[in-house]
């Protein structure tokens, strides 16, 4: 192993276009069937036209922006080379809104947006460029329009607005920013990330030299080249390999195993590397086809986020086993500010489980901010690399209150030096494997011990009927938080309970989940990863009571979820009406008891508690009254009640619901006597949300009901009964 690391370099490099050979090889492929009108670009074609560019006639210098907009396709590769060999490129996701493209233009900030002129005005593409034309024209930002050559795939005419006297030529030196890129943001405004020509180069070196690729290894890329996954592992180590990469936009499953047997296309891809998220879709493709999948690859790689050992042992056996063909599966490790870390290398030993050992830049493994110390072998620790793909550090923007770059690195005076803290939670093993464990900011407090989603991740998988899964932290009354998990069940299979859940995985796990979520489909973020952190609170979960376990189910997916519901395990034969599925209640809520409603048709003897609930200022506040009948004229009184009072009522309405659903009511013996109550008893609980006209919930007991009151609801009787005499007693 060490001499194969020794065996990871980088040769300096002035800048990336040092990278593109020569000679009439194919470099660049469109997805679409061979076309006689539009031939693969060649290498010298690519490099003359990267040599000829300009973007100074549109007044850019060497140190300005400039952000493109558009799909996946040839065009977006070669601009990768063109554009950073002139000035700053910023690739942006062609499907961002209004708000977040307005974002991008103000924050990096943006000298001139180039965007792809569209065939079909009317089409997806089109509408979204319309929509960046709109923003940047609000905020003064020059457009320049590609045009696509009709004769060779990938090349393009630029069309804009040019100055009348450029700016003289500017070298291109290895220190020179060649890209910018946001970071997810998923916690806080996203960072900028400046990655230099030296940067990128070192980093496409070290994964071509880890992954030995070479001029027979054909490339499908469908990672968006807004992404540096795209960019480096595809792109641009297909370029210094001198092979040939097929770029395409990433559709769905059956359309990238449809790419892989088209008899019609050369050439046959032999590798991929994408994210989880699209493997997922993939697998369960490749698997619906079983023996009659045809395909050519001999390895996929993943990066960008864990690909758990279940999932890799599916796609070894569906991909290779099954089949009888040679195919790797490749864990590798990587983000944006150093691409790569980590690689598992393919010819010699893979362990799943890892995601292999350094490769190319120098890891190692601290403890937690603010200590420069590293761990022994085998202790877990924050994840920490330094070395020549590594980006100096976060463009500091004046949103921010603080420089992020002091957290983000260790301080220079550290034993080991200046290295970028990655937020990632892992170990090191004897064979020098790198193992994460999550994000630091994943992890999952409970009660004080730290528990790792991915773990409980790759025990959920095991169980029968798990298609794919996520865990999160989940807010509890005793704990602080607890264990949620979201689940997508295996087409075919009944979604799997939470008590199958938990006793699936309590041969391998300590913490077990608490709350499960059956969805249909994992939320993500623009590069495919799990959204973890805020899930809870961007579904609406309630605070989970001491010793509870609750099941819930939403539909949808994207940023179209729908209502987060209670889910039942079992119906209730007493019940008259049933609904199985409850919402789950959302302030403001009004909530209305009426005691004894039977009476107030005979002389009017009852008495009707209201309660409002609403939320200001990050805290409850609340509102309460009681209107008595009892001495015939209504009496009213306004009360204050205390905290616990109020989290009581609402504990206990939520209690009503995941037990009885949305509309409940109990028996009744037509007057007969029962042996279940000695007295007449009869009560309505509505609650209502946000003002809405129609009540949410409906829980009636009748006269002469068959079930008595369950003590929970008692208890809330006595909640709120309990100022029912001080109405009198203001009367």
């Amino acid at each position: 192993m060490e001499t194969f690391q020794a065996s990871i370099k980088a040769e300096p490099v002035q800048s990336l276009a040092t990278l593109i050979g020569e000679g009439d090889d194919p470099v660049f492929f469109s997805d679409l069937p061979p076309n006689a009108a539009q031939r693969p670009l060649t290498f010298s074609r690519l490099k003359a036209f990267v040599r000829a560019f300009d973007v100074r006639r549109f007044g850019l210098t060497r140190t300005d922006t400039l952000c493109t907009s558009m799909a996946n396709g040839p065009e977006a590769a070669v601009c990768f080379w063109a554009v950073a060999e002139q000035c700053v490129y910023a690739p942006l996701n062609p499907s961002l809104t209004a708000a977040e493209v307005e974002f991008e233009l103000e924050d990096l900030p943006c000298h001139t947006m180039l965007v792809l002129r569209e065939d079909d005005d009317a089409s997806a593409a089109a509408l979204r460029t319309a929509t960046v034309r709109e923003c940047c024209e609000r905020f003064g930002v020059p457009l320049v329009t590609m045009e696509r050559d009709a004769t060779w795939c990938g090349l393009f005419q630029l069309l804009g607005k040019e100055v009348a006297a450029p700016p003289p030529p500017f070298p291109t030196r290895a220190e020179d920013l060649a890209l910018v890129l946001h970071t997810s943001g998923t916690t806080k405004k996203p960072k900028i990330v400046p990655l230099t020509h030296a940067n990128l180069a070192s980093g496409i070196q070290f994964v071509a030299h880890t992954l030995r690729r070479g001029r027979d290894d054909v490339c499908l890329n469908v990672m968006p080249l807004f992404h540096i996954h795209g960019i480096v592992a595809n792109v641009g180590v297909s370029v210094f390999s001198h092979s040939q990469v097929i770029c395409s936009s990433f559709m769905g499953g059956a359309h990238f195993v449809d790419l892989l047997s088209d008899g019609r296309r050369a050439p046959i891809p032999l590798w991929y590397s994408a994210v989880p998220t699209m493997h997922e879709a993939i697998l369960l493709e490749a698997e619906a086809r079983g023996d009659s999948l045809r395909h050519s690859l001999r390895m996929m790689r993943n990066c960008s986020a864990a690909l758990l050992p279940p999932v890799s042992h599916r796609f070894l056996h569906a991909f290779g086993t099954r089949l009888g063909q040679p195919f790797t599966v490749v864990p590798t490790y990587a983000m944006t500010e150093s691409f790569p870390i980590c690689s598992n290398p393919p010819h010699l030993e893979v362990k799943l489980p890892t995601v292999g050992p350094a490769m190319g830049p120098k890891v190692k493994i601290l403890q937690a901010h603010p200590v420069d110390e590293e761990v022994p072998v085998g202790a877990e620790g924050e994840v920490c690399v330094a070395g020549p793909c590594v980006t100096a550090g976060y463009l500091v923007r004046p949103h921010m209150s603080v420089d992020p770059n002091v957290e983000a690195f260790s301080l220079p005076s550290a034993p080991m030096g200046r290295m970028l803290r990655t937020g990632d939670k892992g170990f090191v093993d004897a064979d020098g494997y790198v193992q994460l464990v999550g994000r630091f900011k994943e992890i999952i407090n409970c009660g004080g011990e730290k528990v790792s989603p991915l773990e409980l991740e790759d025990a959920m998988l095991q169980v029968e009927g798990v298609e794919t899964c996520v865990c999160f932290a989940t807010p509890a009354e005793l704990l602080g938080e607890v264990v949620g998990c979201a689940v997508v069940a295996k087409a075919g299979h009944q979604p799997p309970t939470l008590q199958q859940l938990r006793d699936g995985m309590r041969k391998g796990s300590t913490w077990l989940p608490r709350v499960l979520v059956r969805t249909n489909a994992i939320p993500k973020g623009p590069t495919g990863k799990p959204k973890r952190i805020g899930l809870a609170k961007m579904w609406g979960l309630p605070t989970l009571p001491q010793n509870e376990l609750l099941t819930f189910t939403i539909e949808g997916e994207g940023e179209k979820y729908g209502r987060l519901m209670y889910a039942a395990e079992e119906a209730y034969p007493q019940c008259l009406f049933f609904r199985r599925e409850a919402p789950v209640l959302r302030l403001p809520l009004r909530v209305r008891l009426d005691y004894s409603p039977d009476l107030a048709e005979e002389d009017g003897a009852h008495t009707v508690h209201q309660l409002e609930v609403w939320e200001e200022g990050g805290g409850l506040r609340w509102a309460m009254e009681v209107t008595s009948w009892a001495a015939g004229e209504p009496k009213t009184a306004a009360f204050v009640l205390a905290e616990a009072e109020v989290h009581e009522v609402l504990k206990h309405l939520r209690m009503r619901l995941s037990d009885h659903g949305f509309m409940w009511k109990s028996g009744s013996t037509d007057g007969a006597p029962t042996d279940k109550l000695n007295y007449d008893w009869c009560g309505v609980l509505s609650v209502w949300e946000g003002g809405e006209d129609e009540a949410v919930m409906r829980h009636e007991w009748p006269n002469h009901c068959t079930e008595v009151p369950p003590g929970a609801l008692m208890r809330l009787l006595r909640v709120l009964e309990v100022h029912a005499d001080e109405v009198m007693e203001a009367a």
